[in-house]
């Protein structure tokens, strides 16, 4: 798969990442493709609202994995659902940085900030110990231990094109973390209610140990609306963690494969596998920090995103395959049950500790 971020090629003196997102965009053999998945997310963000506690994000999926299993997908949409899938995600990413704000972190607390630094750091990698405890192989402990411990699903995407995962190896991990989101979104409630948690103790602790936005949401605000604000913020806080440890495996993987080559070797492999979408996403938070964007563009871009981000969950429905999900068995869901209880467990005793 072409790196879309191979900015250093010596015969593009001027090319920048956002027309390189678009470059093939209108390419004809790339339009059926995405017209299929903009049908689905459409179909999605329609059906997320009538079904907020499973969320649009988990609807496009399971579309796309029907539409896959029983109706069979023609050779004819496979460039276009391959271009949203690898492309489009990094452009939804760059556009949500517009609604982030970093002034929201620092009013959340301190002690949230180092709740969701703790969990996370431990969540990733206890998860991974887990996995290879069970013997998992090649990409997938390190994509269900991204997934879960940074923001899910969007997690997985981004750095699955990193680290070189194969697509069954995201695909699988993309569905082990929505498994575990829905029942989180039944569950969470229920314990917090059980254990008499204050509503904002309860938006922290979801907001760290909930894997998807779209569920962190949903039972945030079935607990209460101070619970679901304060839980929103967190997620928020969570998902800027993507930055650093994209940063980090771009690097890791950089050096990794440099091995005795020159210099000059090292810096081109590092400008190849560098994420320079995350730089734009944080160029976007500051902006949005520094001088306030108008309601009506964020809302906007907002929409467009997490739009952009359905009709990449239908792309990853429509690339799964289940022979190749079945060859890998059923050890990483019993890993991704761990994991998720690894992380609930954590965050629920460190808010009990701080707040």
């Amino acid at each position: 798969m072409k790196n879309l971020l191979e900015i250093h090629q010596p015969t593009r003196s001027k090319v920048t990442i956002l027309p390189n997102i678009f470059s093939k965009l209108y390419e004809s053999k790339n339009l059926p493709g995405i017209a299929l998945v903009i049908v689905i997310g459409l179909i999605a963000d329609s059906l997320g609202k009538d079904f907020p506690l499973i969320g649009g994000a988990v609807i496009a999926i399971v579309i796309g994995i029907l539409i896959r299993q029983f109706l069979s997908v023609p050779e004819v949409f496979s460039e276009g659902i391959s271009y949203t899938f690898t492309r489009l995600l990094k452009l939804a990413i760059v556009l949500l940085g517009f609604s982030f704000s970093f002034s929201q972190i620092f009013n959340v607390g301190l002690n949230a900030i180092i709740i969701v630094l703790i969990a996370v750091v431990i969540g990733i990698f206890l998860t991974y110990f887990v996995a290879r405890l069970f013997k998992l192989t090649g990409n997938i402990p390190l994509l269900i231990s991204l997934g879960t411990g940074i923001c899910g699903a969007t997690a997985i995407a981004t750095s699955g094109p990193i680290i070189k995962a194969k697509d069954e190896e995201i695909v699988y991990a993309v569905n082990t973390i929505f498994a575990f989101n829905v029942l989180a979104v039944l569950i969470y409630p229920l314990i917090g209610h059980l254990l008499s948690i204050p509503d904002n103790q309860f938006g922290v602790w979801v907001g760290t140990a909930i894997h998807d936005t779209s569920s962190v949401v949903a039972a945030g605000y079935s607990y209460s609306q101070s619970a679901g604000d304060a839980s929103v913020v967190v997620k928020l806080i969570r998902t800027l963690m993507l930055v650093p440890v994209a940063l980090i495996l771009s690097l890791y993987i950089s050096f990794k494969n440099s091995k005795l080559n020159s210099d000059e070797d090292n810096k081109l492999k590092i400008r190849k596998v560098f994420p320079f979408f995350i730089l734009l996403f944080v160029g976007a938070a500051s902006l949005n920090t520094v001088i306030s964007l108008p309601t009506n563009f964020v809302e906007i871009t907002s929409y467009v995103a997490k739009f952009l981000i359905l009709m990449v969950m239908a792309s990853v429905g429509l690339r799964t395959d289940f022979k190749k999900i079945k060859s890998v068995g059923v050890r990483p869901l019993i890993v991704g049950l761990a994991s998720s209880v690894i992380m609930g467990t954590i965050s629920l005793v460190l808010v009990r500790i701080l707040f």
